[in-house]
């Protein structure tokens, strides 16, 4: 076979190919490196008879190749890497979460009183702004003032850090 004639293959076929085995493996990567390997193979090898299409011929070649890496010790390895790798990332995002829920935490207790307890009523204990009137014999007009002082209080203070607990809850 020539190199022309390859190329030619290729072009038609390649793009084909690698779709193919993007839907099996769903790894960009590892999809190239199959179909360049069924490229190379068909090159090498004179095992192909003019019985059917060049394209059927070469998709199940890529199937095939596919389904070999999916059982194959390699991947499954991968998969195991990747399950434990996430666990790891989620210990150290709970890790981060809860240190940054505490930064918070000790925030609000910088702020002045009057602030502070809206804060915590209203976020921590999930009282309405009614209730929090009420236990504090203010008005429910006063105890929203405060909620908007009291957030952009905090809003300076936090304004230099990149929270994710603020960004999920």
């Amino acid at each position: 076979m020539e190199q022309v004639e390859l190329e030619k293959i290729i072009d038609a076929h390649g793009e084909h190919l690698l779709r193919m085995a993007f839907f099996y493996l769903r790894d960009r990567e590892m999809a190239k490196d199959i179909v360049q390997d069924v490229f190379i193979s068909f090159y090498t090898s004179s095992n192909y008879e003019e019985r059917g299409t060049l394209r059927a011929y070469l998709t199940k070649l890529t199937v095939n190749r596919c389904k070999d890496y999916l059982r194959s010790w390699p991947f499954r390895n991968l998969l195991f890497t990747h399950d434990w790798v996430e666990t790891i990332h989620t210990q150290q995002d709970s890790l981060i979460l809860n240190e940054e829920r505490m930064e918070l935490a000790i925030t609000i207790l910088k702020l002045p009183m009057k602030y502070r307890e809206i804060i915590i009523f209203y976020y921590y204990e999930e009282y309405k702004i009614r209730e929090i009137a009420a236990f504090l014999g203010l008005s429910e007009n006063t105890v929203k003032a405060r909620m908007v002082k009291a957030r952009k209080l905090l809003k300076e203070k936090l304004k230099s850090e990149d929270w994710e607990v603020l960004s999920s809850e």
